[in-house]
């Protein structure tokens, strides 16, 4: 007898940029705009280091939790260790804001705003939101963007040109570590490996070309873009001319 396999419903399907697509960015938005609008309104008073301390512990408790459910079978070596850069942002992103450490909020400026964001421009996703998977994933990427987002708009981080060597050695000793577990595992962490059937790399990444050119093009990429997203700020810092001044 031919066994017949009931379709999925389309809840349970993710296709990226469709109107589900949208509303889901939309939502993580204006999720992390009424966030950052109620910690401003309690900056410069004794209620927003509360505030902060409760929303980072808040999103350390999401990581763990998440973590615990996705490995509540058993340890999936191949794709379920925490070890993509969202992964890790998920706990960087609440530390810098409880320590206020340097590098800590320097990591999470550059990683969020050249790699992370991306996520939600080209989502790695299929499961739709009848699926935790599909929750998981735009919970986790908008905490992330959303601490990048608090530390700019509460705390008043700004990227230095001083922040890119210790930025670029920490994320040159990332990439090592992952193609040495990759190569390992046979894994695709942070897209710097050359996984295997079944697993497969997103379109976005296989685009790039075969392994290892695509691992040297998405670090070179995000190497590159690391200076760009200082040049605004190094700009906005600049004096401005007066009047007088402009017209000698």
């Amino acid at each position: 007898m031919q066994q017949t396999i009931a379709p999925r419903s389309p809840w349970e399907i993710f296709i990226p940029y469709t109107p589900l697509h949208a509303v889901s960015v939309l939502v993580c938005m204006l999720a992390i705009a009424a966030l950052i609008t109620a910690a401003r309104r309690l900056r410069g008073t004794a209620a927003e280091p509360a505030f902060r301390r409760g929303f980072a512990w808040s999103c350390i408790v999401f990581w763990v939790f998440q973590n615990a459910w996705f490995h509540a079978a058993g340890i999936d070596w191949l794709t379920g260790l925490p070890l993509h850069i969202c992964d890790l942002g998920l706990l960087i992103g609440p530390l810098a804001l409880l320590t206020g450490n340097r590098i800590m909020r320097a990591t999470l400026y550059f990683w969020t705003f050249a790699l992370t964001a991306q996520a939600f421009i080209q989502p790695a996703l299929s499961s739709g939101p009848a699926t935790p998977v599909f929750w998981f994933f735009f919970v986790a990427h908008a905490i992330v963007l959303a601490c990048a987002l608090y530390d700019i708009a509460v705390l008043g981080y700004r990227p230095l040109w001083n922040d890119l060597p210790r930025v670029y050695l920490f994320s040159a000793g990332y990439v090592l570590a992952m193609v040495g577990v990759n190569a390992w595992l046979g894994a695709n962490y942070a897209y710097l490996g050359d996984p295997a059937p079944p697993l497969t790399v997103p379109p976005f990444i296989d685009a790039l070309g075969p392994w290892p050119q695509r691992a040297i093009v998405v670090t070179a990429m995000a190497g590159l873009s690391f200076p760009l997203l200082v040049l605004p700020w190094t700009l906005a810092r600049r004096p401005k001319k007066s009047n007088a001044d402009a017209a000698r």
